[in-house]
Parts: C-alpha cells; sequence; structure tokens
C-alpha cells in the first residue's frame, strides 16, 4: 500500500514537473527581435518612422503567432554614427541576446556593427544603408534588401540617360561612405554610357548654408540632372539654395534634382515649390495596386491615422522577412541566419528579395522611381 502511495505521489510529481517544463517551453517560444535604429540626431526621422512599421507588423503576427511563436522586440537608439551604434549593439547583445537585429539606417553606423553582430553569430537584416561595402564581401550574419550602392547608381544613372535624355550632370554629395560612394558609381556609370560630368561636389554634415555652392553649380552651364545624396536637413537646403539660384525646375530652371531613399515622406512639403520636378527613389510605391500593398495601407492608416511612407514599409517588411523564416522552421539566431541565406521568393509590400551569395538581395523591384508635381503630390514613374 505504501508503494502504491509512493507511486502516486512519484506521478503526480512527475506530472507537475512536465506540465511545468511544458509551461515553460511554451513561454520560451519567443523570437527576440533587436533594434538599432537612429532614434536622435540628423537620421532620427529614420528611427521614428522605422518604428511605426515594426510596431504595426509585429500587432498583426502576435494575433495568431508564427509557427507557436511570439515576437518581441527592444530597441536602442543607434544615432546614425559608427560610436554611439557600436555602443548600442553592445549593449542590446550583452543584455537583450535577441535571435535576430534590425538595422541600421546609415551606412558607417552598419559597417561598424557588422564586426561585433558577426562576433556574437545573431544575424542582421539591413534596409537602408547602401555602402557596397556592407555586402561586398560582407560578413555571414549580415542580409541586405535594399540593391547596394553599386545598383542603385548605374540604375538611377542609367534611368537619367536613358528616360531623361540628361548628357551632363553635377553630383553633390555628403562626404561619407555612402554618399561617396553612390556619387562614384553614377559617375562611372553615367560617363560609360556617353554622360558627362561637370562638377563633383562633397561636403560635411556641418554645412547649413547651401548658397555658394548652389551659385558656383548655376556658373557651370547646362546642366540636366543633379544627383544629391545627404539626409534631410542638409537636403531640404541644397534643394531650396539650388531653387533659388534658378538652377533645377523648382526654381523655374532646367535641372532634374534626383534622389535617394534617405529622403523620408513629406520631404516635399517641407521643401515646397522647390520640390518641383524632383525626381528620386523610394522603397514603397503606394499606388502599387497589389492587394498585400493596399491591406498594408489600410491597416498603416486605422492604426496610425496617416498614409505609410516608405520607411514604414520597409521596417513593416523587415519583421514580415523575419516571420518568413520563422514560418519555414527557423527558432533560433544560428537557423534565422541559415533561413534568410536560402531566401529566394520572399515577396513583400516594398518589393521580392532573393539573396545572392553575400547576402545581398538580387531583385530591383524595391526601387520605386516618383517625380514631384507642382501640387506636391507624387507620380509614380513604373521604371522598375
Amino acid at each position: 500500500m505504501r508503494q502504491q502511495h509512493l507511486l502516486v505521489a512519484t506521478s503526480a510529481l512527475g506530472l507537475i514537473a512536465s506540465v511545468a517544463i511544458g509551461g515553460a517551453n511554451a513561454q520560451d517560444k519567443t523570437i527576440k527581435i533587436g533594434a538599432l535604429l537612429p532614434m536622435s540626431g540628423p537620421g532620427a526621422y529614420f528611427g521614428s518612422q522605422d518604428k511605426q512599421g515594426i510596431e504595426l507588423a509585429l500587432e498583426q503576427l502576435n494575433k495568431s503567432m508564427v509557427n507557436g511563436y511570439k515576437f518581441t522586440i527592444q530597441y536602442e537608439d543607434s544615432a546614425c554614427s559608427p560610436l554611439p551604434a557600436s555602443q548600442a549593439a553592445k549593449r542590446l547583445l550583452d543584455q537583450y541576446k535577441p535571435d535576430v537585429i534590425i538595422g541600421e539606417e546609415c551606412s558607417d553606423a552598419t559597417l561598424a556593427i557588422m564586426p561585433i553582430i558577426e562576433q556574437a553569430k545573431v544575424p542582421m537584416i539591413n534596409a537602408g544603408s547602401s555602402a557596397l561595402k556592407i555586402t561586398d564581401p560582407g560578413n555571414p550574419y549580415t542580409f541586405r534588401i535594399m540593391p547596394n550602392e553599386v545598383m542603385q547608381g548605374v540604375d538611377i544613372a542609367s534611368q537619367a540617360y536613358n528616360k531623361l535624355n540628361a548628357r551632363t550632370a553635377v553630383l553633390l554629395f555628403e562626404n561619407t561612405n555612402a554618399g561617396i560612394g553612390n556619387a562614384k558609381v553614377f559617375k562611372e556609370t553615367f560617363e560609360k554610357l556617353g554622360g558627362k560630368i561637370l562638377a563633383e561636389i562633397g561636403f560635411g554634415r556641418d554645412v547649413n548654408d547651401f548658397t555658394s555652392i548652389a551659385t558656383r553649380v548655376a556658373g557651370l552651364g547646362k546642366i540636366d540632372v543633379i544627383p544629391t545624396y545627404t539626409l534631410e536637413g542638409q537636403g531640404l537646403k541644397i534643394t531650396q539654395a539650388l531653387a533659388q539660384a534658378g538652377v533645377v525646375k523648382g526654381g523655374d530652371g532646367p535641372a532634374i534634382q534626383l534622389g535617394t531613399i534617405w529622403l523620408p515622406f513629406g520631404f516635399e512639403q517641407k521643401a515646397g515649390k522647390a520640390a518641383t520636378g524632383y525626381v528620386r527613389i523610394v522603397q514603397f510605391d503606394p499606388t502599387d495596386p497589389r492587394d498585400m500593398v493596399k491591406n498594408f495601407v489600410s491597416a498603416f492608416k486605422a492604426k496610425f491615422n496617416s498614409d505609410p511612407t516608405h520607411l514604414n514599409a520597409h521596417a513593416y517588411d523587415q519583421i514580415m522577412l523575419i516571420a518568413d523564416v520563422v514560418k519555414r522552421g527557423a527558432k533560433d539566431a544560428q537557423s534565422i541566419r541559415d533561413m534568410l541565406a536560402q531566401t529566394k521568393s520572399f515577396v513583400g509590400v516594398t518589393g521580392s528579395v532573393e539573396f545572392d551569395k553575400n547576402n545581398q538581395n538580387v531583385k530591383m523591384d524595391t526601387i520605386h522611381y516618383m517625380e514631384t508635381q507642382p501640387d506636391l503630390s507624387w507620380k509614380a514613374l513604373k521604371w522598375n
């Protein structure tokens, strides 16, 4: 009898232990996402808009979970700069121990944190940084969903020459890895096609008055296009100075200013008439007729009472790409890395993703060209 009681007690304890372990495992079915985003400094608009796209994606995913996994996130301010980004990455890895990281937006900051996340063997998905060195040669733990500076530069130069019939250009760029790299690729491609670069003008992020640069540009003769590589603050001042000098279409001049994804939605409203005729690339076309895009726009408006930007969209896609690899069986840092490397047919609201051997997305449908109209609305050019 005593043995029977002992057996029952032992079985009961085993059952309790089993339930406890099962409960712990259920709680452990969490994918921890670390977000290294510029929340301060000149690129702070990246962080605030990225966060909106991330929160919408997480809200949708956690309603039903993916393969039984829920998703959590911790943000760190990487400030669009190498040192604070490195410090933020170390804090995130030491304290939060994420399974995957998303970020940064600025190339110099991304290049600084890549060795840190590689040493920790945690995969990172990058959406906005364009510097070639991020994925060439890159490292096994960094994946970029946006075309790199060579892919972007070649495409912009080719479209300028073939679609805009541009034959002369002036390059304006900030003196950073991304600014210098983008300008270099545009120049090489444009000249190879038969175009001529009239001037290459670089500047530091501490420059606030672009009157002298605009005056110099105005004295260079007939200019067809002015590719401009800079963040929003300086971008506004450059565009307004060029318009004031009568160089660009926004100032009733002949030149078309060309821009990149560095500028946020709403740039035109801040620049005013000076932005008229500006052609720039964005990662998201709000006029895209796909149901996926319509649903995203509708959900975003319902949650934030505003239209989504391309930064909202590419942040949303970063999370959805993580969910996609979890759906395919990934459950920790290493398996997420391995599944990301195998991605060939992911389709998001910004476009599609297929990673090459250097973890660079080879698809070009994440580049959308928009032309600013006189009423400051956009016309989608449908070039890609």
